[in-house]
């Protein structure tokens, strides 16, 4: 075989797409080219056959990786990385021993499920039937520790053993918990698992989104809800060297295409770090429901929330803070001493915003003095500080009849 064929072959095992030529090549430079070729030929034979999964082109080696992760390789293309964190200490202001107590919010009963707590990366944000989950981390309390279990995937084809690897660590008494998950990672893995042929057993369990209990408490208070502002200003932590989420993507491809295993280990640090933060947040903001001022909460959405299963419990917490109130608050605060049939009370507070020139309040009074104290009189002088829609017209009409009614003794 001429030295031009042999390296014609050998450029087309290595995937070259163009024909090679001698021309205008001297000899001793096709020999020095022939033997580079066939010295990374022989690398990637060997490394192949070392190891099962590895990638000839780029020299990626998941064995390595998994490695670096602390992990192990629990099927080809599937790494599983796992930590045990002890309960000790704190994340930003919060001990991470208030984890040993099941965090309870309104409305929430005294069950014993299991908190799983689970975050995705994924190889896209705007989800849809071409985005895969390329890493699935969950953690769960136990005792005195919170366990951290992430399946990472080196290459397509593994993602249904890394999906069933994940749904075999779910059962029956769990309750999922996530940021967001609701609208996005939920529905994005319930389509991978359909796409690999798999039932999605975990959409039977319960799951708490609190992405939206953080928006109730404090969508007025902060600029925005994300994870990270949750981090900044409820837990008092602040991340260093973060991978933002947005560049997991990039760095996973990077990872199949070029085995550069630096940015992917931060991907998984960044999804640790998210899973951590998921918990002590849950802790968090139970706390901050028993001290709401501590936590400069929203006061009237936490009543809100509370009256949806405890009325007298909601009631309780605005009075505590009735000189601190805004009239929003005081308005459902007099709401809710009027449905507990606390007149007086209830009263008092509308007076108060009706000097201010609160109509809600004085079409309230105007209501009361008809109805309960039946002080016509005061009814009538309400509705004429009020605007005089159709509503308040008929209003006045049939106070000004009852009024004359009973001075002409009928």
């Amino acid at each position: 075989m001429s030295l031009e064929t042999r390296l014609s072959r050998l450029r087309a095992q290595a995937g070259a797409d163009t024909p090679v030529t001698t021309e205008k090549l001297p000899l001793s430079s096709l020999r020095e080219r022939l033997a580079q070729l066939e010295s990374r030929d022989r690398g990637a034979a060997v490394k192949g056959s070392r190891i099962k999964g590895s990638d000839p082109k780029t020299g990626s080696d998941p064995f390595i990786l998994a490695g670096r992760f602390g992990g192990e390789c629990i099927a080809e293309g599937v790494i599983r990385i796992r930590e045990r964190l002890p309960l000790a200490g704190t994340l930003g202001s919060v001990a991470l021993s208030a984890l040993q107590e099941t965090p309870r919010l309104p409305g929430e009963t005294g069950s014993n499920r299991r908190h799983v707590y689970l975050d995705t990366e994924t190889t896209g944000l705007s989800g849809g039937s071409g985005t895969l989950a390329f890493l699935v981390g969950v953690a769960v309390v136990d005792t005195d520790a919170l366990e951290v279990t992430q399946w990472l995937i080196t290459r397509f084809a593994a993602e249904a053993t890394a999906l069933s690897a994940f749904a075999d660590t779910l059962t029956s008494t769990d309750r999922l918990v996530s940021y967001n998950g609701k609208s996005y990672d939920l529905p994005l893995l319930s389509s991978r698992f359909r796409l690999q042929g798999l039932q999605p057993a975990f959409e039977k369990l319960p799951h708490l989104d609190l992405l939206h209990p953080v928006r109730r408490l404090f969508a007025k208070r902060w600029d925005d809800c994300r994870l990270l502002s949750v981090e900044n200003r409820l837990l008092g932590f602040r991340r260093l060297d973060d991978l933002p989420g947005s560049e997991a993507p990039a760095a996973w491809f990077r990872y199949l295409r070029e085995g550069q295993p630096e940015p992917l280990i931060q991907v998984v640090e960044h999804n640790r770090q998210d899973i951590l933060s998921l918990a002590v947040a849950h802790a968090a903001l139970a706390q901050a429901v028993e001290q709401p001022a501590a936590f400069d909460v929203d006061l009237p959405a936490l009543a809100r929330w509370l009256s949806d299963s405890d009325e007298a419990r909601a009631r309780a917490l605005l009075q505590r803070h009735a000189a601190t109130l805004c009239d929003d608050g005081q308005r459902l605060l007099a709401q809710l001493l009027r449905r507990a049939g606390h007149w007086p009370q209830a009263v008092a507070v509308w007076e108060t915003l009706a000097a201010r020139g609160c109509k809600e309040s004085i079409e309230r009074l105007a209501k009361y003095h008809e109805h309960i104290s039946k002080d016509l009189e005061a009814a009538k002088r309400c509705c004429d500080r009020l605007p005089l829609t159709p509503a308040i017209l008929h209003r006045r009409q049939r106070l000004e009849g009852k009024i004359k009614a009973i001075r002409q003794g009928w």
